[in-house]
């Protein structure tokens, strides 16, 4: 069955090709050589270990090649023993599999019309092109073969070329885009293999080398723009001493990760304020203007996936190195006042019991004393219940004779004694934890409550997508970024009025909570709105995409990327006193508002003292366990009510004691 396809195949080329009486006839001889050179690239190469299927390709600009080229198709199609999937003449869409190529033309112009053709080539492809009217390796037809695979991004590919007319000479001919010797993107051809006639083996059986291990210094140049906690720039004093980092964040960590594995240097193109929002046009025309203009790749916190429809998407991009949740953020309003701190460790139910149990003793205490008063010691019951309930001590003279009301007077000691215990925990948790009423715990929780919702108007668009029941008119637009208007939702708590909420990625809140201790005072709503992902952007079917997949693919194998996202990001789960706060020494955005926002300086922060915390545990500052006044705020205006009201039932006894006198006299 294979055979009749090969036969077919032939004849169908036979006819797309045709014949010329006057075409030159190449020796059978110098024909089986080059077939059989071939032949060896494709069994003893990547070429069949990756792929089997196969495309080849004829194209002529002069019809006295067409009978070498036929005799050259057929030879090789003869010759293949292993069973593969074979195309003929057939066009390519781009497909991210690996293929085997072989290209057989005769001059540069063939080459070029057959390159504008395919569109799967790229370095997903293994490629063997041979071009019979080539017959110096350093011809300007050559170098500009090469200039065009490199374009391309064809980088695993060998030109066959003969150096003599008897083909007793052939040379397998390629480019390295980066090396020590030419230099940084400079491409020249560069001999890599000979096929040996006599031995029927090429002198080295690495015919298509590595190209992109090794970057040998030379600078590629990223474009971005600083956020927190993705990427930021960090400035080198001299008085600085640090691990050498030029880069603060999740993605900055992952660049410098690339460029000490690959070896290269990182250059920076800076986006403006207005490309960094043309990314969100769908049409992502930006990025081919980037790509063609200032840099190699991208690299930025972009939320959108720029999409037009059935037209081809200007770029290419890489594997997900990191998954963003949107999610809201909230301010907490329903703080306990001072007041109801004070009676937070009970529930209302047990304080309504205590009360019935107390007031039930004042009136058996009042009945005792009225119908017993003969026999009753002249003692202040009602006092002695308040000494006792607090722990107080009492005289011997004061306790009872009787055995019941000594075990009632015992039962009571346990009884205040478990109650004030209880007490006392339930306060300190209070009053350390800082303990909010129940916030809402699901995004419909907070659109049923009103509470005004405030987004970048940039995403817009997707969000209303994706929460269709969200009112305009509890939408408002941030007039600042997300991490700058933090702080005003978290001053803007206690506040019945004053329902705030805001939409954005978790680990904005993330690294905001490991910052700034103001943090507490917010509500992360841990359901999700939607999840987007990021990915480095380069231009289309770049050479840079399995390059830099290989080492998103490392970075997670080796937990890399675990490692930064904790430490700028995973903090949210964690209690205030536990998590390690890590110093605010940059800007939030170098960018004069990427949504408008004004510069934020790194001494606004709110609180100076916990931003100056490092990573490191000998950097740790000591925080005091003390209650401040405002913990303390509810004992302070009770006791000051208390003096108050003793001056008052002080000046009613001194009235009523002036009356008395007035009366007798």
């Amino acid at each position: 069955m294979q055979q009749i396809f090969y036969h077919l195949l032939v004849v169908s080329s036979y006819f797309l090709l045709g014949t010329d009486s006057s075409a030159l006839a190449s020796s059978m001889d110098s024909t089986v050589i080059l077939a059989q050179a071939m032949l060896k690239i494709l069994k003893e190469s990547d070429m069949c270990d990756q792929s089997k299927t196969l495309f080849i390709y004829t194209q002529i600009s002069e019809p006295r090649w067409h009978r070498h080229m036929m005799d050259i198709t057929t030879q090789l199609l003869s010759d293949l023993s292993e069973p593969r999937q074979l195309y003929f003449q057939y066009p390519i869409e781009y497909k991210p599999y690996r293929h085997a190529m072989i290209l057989l033309v005769d001059d540069l112009e063939a080459l070029r019309f057959i390159c504008g053709r395919l569109k799967a080539t790229s370095d997903l492809s293994h490629t063997i092109i041979y071009m019979s009217e080539i017959w110096q390796p350093y011809a300007s037809e050559v170098q500009s073969a090469l200039d065009m695979l490199w374009h391309l991004s064809v980088l695993n590919v060998g030109l066959i070329l003969r150096t003599m007319q008897n083909n007793n000479n052939i040379v397998m001919v390629t480019y390295y885009p980066f090396s020590a010797v030419h230099g940084c993107q400079v491409i020249v051809p560069t001999i890599v293999n000979r096929y040996q006639t006599n031995a029927g083996n090429w002198a080295s059986r690495e015919y298509f080398p590595a190209k992109l291990r090794n970057f040998y210094g030379c600078t590629l140049t990223c474009a971005t723009w600083e956020d927190m906690p993705y990427l930021v720039y960090r400035q080198h004093s001299d008085d600085d001493v640090g691990d050498g980092s030029n880069f603060i964040g999740i993605e900055g960590a992952l660049l410098e990760f690339l460029a000490e594995n690959l070896n290269f240097t990182v250059g920076l193109y800076w986006m403006n304020k207005e490309e960094v929002l043309a990314t969100f046009n769908e049409t992502g025309w930006i990025f081919e203007d980037i790509f063609h203009k200032h840099a190699d790749f991208s690299l930025g916190g972009f939320h959108f996936k720029p999409s037009s429809g059935n037209a081809p998407v200007p770029y290419s991009q890489s594997s997900y190195y990191f998954m963003s949740h949107i999610m809201l953020v909230t301010n907490l309003q329903s703080a306990y006042s001072a007041y109801e701190k004070l009676a937070f460790p009970f529930h209302p139910r047990v304080w309504l019991a205590i009360g019935v149990v107390i007031v039930s003793i004042c009136v058996l205490i009042r009945m005792a004393q009225h119908l017993l008063h003969p026999i009753l010691p002249d003692i202040n019951y009602y006092y002695q219940l308040v000494v006792i309930s607090l722990g107080g001590n009492l005289l011997v003279c004061h306790l009872p004779r009787g055995s019941l009301a000594r075990w009632l007077l015992l039962i009571w000691l346990f009884t205040s004694l478990i109650l004030r215990s209880a007490y006392q925990s339930g306060m300190y948790q209070m009053l350390r934890k800082d303990t909010q009423r129940n916030p809402p715990q699901t995004i419909a929780e907070v659109i049923n409550n009103g509470y005004t919702i405030r987004l970048a108007e940039t995403n817009a668009q997707r969000i209303l997508a994706s929460l269709p029941e969200l009112r305009p008119q509890q939408l408002r637009y941030l007039n600042g970024s997300e991490l700058q208007w933090f702080p005003a939702l978290a001053r803007s708590g206690g506040n019945s009025s004053r329902l705030m909420a805001i939409i954005t990625p978790y680990e904005y809140f993330g690294y905001f909570r490991k910052v700034h201790p103001m943090s507490r005072h917010l509500h992360l709503v841990k359901e999700r709105i939607f999840t987007q992902q990021l990915a480095f952007y380069v231009r289309r079917h770049s050479h840079l995409v399995s390059v830099l997949n290989d080492q998103i693919r490392h970075a997670h194998a080796y937990g890399f990327l675990e490692h930064w996202t904790r430490r700028y990001v995973s903090a949210v789960d964690e209690t205030d006193e536990s998590i390690v706060r890590i110093t605010s020494t940059v800007s939030y955005s170098t960018l004069d508002g990427i949504d408008g926002e004004p510069q934020v300086s790194e001494n606004d922060d709110d609180d100076d003292d916990d931003d100056a915390a490092d990573l490191a545990p000998s950097a740790h500052p000591v925080k005091l366990m003390v209650l401040s006044m405002q913990e303390l705020a509810a004992l302070f205006w009770l006791t000051l009510w208390a003096l108050l009201g003793a001056i008052l039932v002080f000046v009613i006894e001194l009235f009523l004691h002036f009356i008395q006198r007035k009366v007798k006299l």
